[in-house]
């Protein structure tokens, strides 16, 4: 159940801001100067802007890998946190793929200069890979 709700709620926050972005960013919106602010993009390249040749298919290794990964050593642990953290990883990687391979591109609309451009798709994959990384820290003493 937490996972279904997990999914429904962040795809609905990250439809709700991609059509807020579309819609309502027709110029910049600084939120800290201009170090911080929401502006609208239409993102052709894989997550935060990275350049790489052949995108598609790249998502699409990635997600296998991390299909695998999991599968090999993260299932038999049992831990519910982390299982969710995998799916909710693996199912917006996969968001963005469809959105990449049915538009050509996603919308990306939250700027921090000097880093990247990113979704709220892309916020909710890096939550759950920090959470995992606290995960193997503190489980790896």
């Amino acid at each position: 159940m937490t996972f279904y709700t997990s999914i429904i709620i962040s795809l609905i926050i990250d439809l709700i801001t991609k059509y807020l972005a579309l819609n309502l960013l027709n110029k910049k919106i600084e939120i800290i100067w201009d170090y911080f602010y929401l502006e609208y993009f239409e993102n052709t390249w894989i997550a935060f802007s990275m350049q790489l040749p052949f995108i598609k298919i790249i998502t699409i290794i990635l997600i296998i890998w991390i299909f695998y990964y999991y599968f090999k050593e993260e299932k038999n642990k049992k831990n519910k946190l982390i299982d969710l953290g995998f799916w909710l990883i693996i199912w917006w990687a996969i968001w963005n793929w469809f959105e990449r391979i049915f538009n050509s591109k996603v919308i990306d609309f939250i700027w921090v200069k000097y880093f990247s451009i990113f979704n709220m798709a892309d916020v909710f994959i890096s939550i759950w890979a920090i959470i995992y990384g606290i995960y193997i820290l503190k489980n790896n003493k």
